[in-house]
C-alpha cells in the first residue's frame, strides 16, 4: 500500500509541474509572440484575445486574465458533473496558473518578424496542452468540451478544435477584415498538430498477449478499464497450446499491460498494432 500511495503522490507532483509549465508556457506564447504577430490562438486563448480586441475598438480596456476566469466557470461546472473532482482539481490548477502567468509576465518583444512570433507562440502553447491532455486533464475552457467529445467519439482532439478555431477566425474577419487570418491560421494549424502529437493517450492499440498461463492474467484483467478476449490457439511449429488474449486500450495505457505481462508471465509475448475505432464501445464505463 505505501509503494501505491508514493507511486501516486509521484504521480500527482508530475501533474501539477505539468500544470504550472503550461501556465508559463502558454502566456509566454500569448505575451511574448502571438501579441506581436496579431495572431490569434486557439481555444478559449484565442477568444479571449479576439474579444479584449473587439473591446479595444470601443476604448474598454479587458484583461485577458479577466476574461479567462469568466468564460471557464460554466465549463468547470460541467466538467464537475462529467470528469469528477480529481479531474477539475488539476485542471483548474492549470487554467488558475495561466491567468496568473498571463497578468505577471510582461509583454516584451522578443522578435518582430510576425511568421516566427506565429510559429513560435503556437508551438509553446500546442506542446504544453498536449502535456495536459497526456497526464489525464485539460486546460480548461473548451478543451473540456474536446475531452468529453474525444472520449465520447474517438476522434483526435484537434478535429474537435478546428471546429471552434474556425469560429474565432469568422470573428476575426467580421470585426477586422481577412488581413488577420493567415498568421492565425498558420499558427491555429501548428497549436492543433502538436497537441494531437504530444497527446499519444488518444491513439487506440490492439494488444495481442501470446501466453501459457492466461489464468494469471485473467483477473488482472478484469479490473481493467478495457474488456479482453480470449483466444485457445495451438502454435503451428511445436504443436504447443496457446492462449491469445486480445485488448483494445488507449496507447497512454499501455503501460499498465506490459508491467502485468512482465510480472505475471516473463516469458509472454506482446504484439501491438494502432487501431481505429470506427463502432461500438470498448470501455467498461461510460462517461
Amino acid at each position: 500500500m505505501a509503494a501505491k500511495q508514493r507511486t501516486e503522490l509521484l504521480e500527482n507532483s508530475k501533474r501539477v509541474v505539468i500544470a504550472l509549465v503550461y501556465g508559463v508556457m502558454s502566456a509566454v506564447g500569448i505575451n511574448m509572440f502571438l501579441a506581436h504577430a496579431n495572431s490569434y490562438s486557439s481555444g478559449l486563448l484565442g477568444l479571449s484575445q479576439l474579444l479584449q480586441t473587439v473591446f479595444s475598438l470601443f476604448h474598454v480596456q479587458v484583461s485577458m486574465s479577466l476574461l479567462m476566469a469568466i468564460f471557464n466557470v460554466p465549463l468547470f461546472i460541467f466538467a464537475w458533473r462529467v470528469f469528477g473532482m480529481r479531474y477539475l482539481f488539476f485542471s483548474g490548477l492549470a487554467v488558475l496558473a495561466n491567468i496568473v502567468f498571463l497578468a505577471v509576465i510582461p509583454h516584451v518583444t522578443l522578435v518582430t518578424e510576425p511568421l516566427t512570433n506565429t510559429i513560435v507562440g503556437a508551438a509553446l502553447i500546442g506542446m504544453s496542452v498536449g502535456w495536459c491532455f497526456n497526464n489525464g486533464f485539460t486546460t480548461g475552457g473548451v478543451d473540456i468540451l474536446v475531452t468529453y467529445c474525444q472520449k465520447r467519439f474517438h476522434q483526435n482532439v484537434g478535429m474537435f478544435a478546428n471546429v471552434i478555431n474556425g469560429l474565432i477566425l469568422i470573428g476575426a474577419v467580421i470585426f477586422f477584415g481577412p488581413g488577420r487570418i493567415v498568421y492565425s491560421l498558420i499558427g491555429m494549424l501548428i497549436t492543433n498538430g502538436l497537441m494531437d502529437y504530444m497527446y499519444v493517450s488518444q491513439t487506440d492499440v490492439c494488444v495481442t498477449i501470446y501466453t501459457k498461463h492466461a489464468d494469471k492474467l485473467a483477473q488482472p484483467l478484469r479490473s481493467f478499464a478495457h474488456g479482453a478476449t480470449l483466444i485457445h490457439g495451438v502454435g503451428m511449429y511445436m504443436g504447443e497450446t496457446t492462449d491469445i488474449i486480445l485488448v483494445v486500450t488507449p496507447r497512454g495505457q499501455l503501460s499498465f499491460i506490459k508491467k502485468m505481462v512482465k510480472s505475471l508471465d516473463p516469458e509472454g509475448f506482446i504484439s501491438i498494432q494502432r487501431s481505429d475505432v470506427e463502432l461500438g464501445k470498448y470501455r467498461h464505463y461510460s462517461l
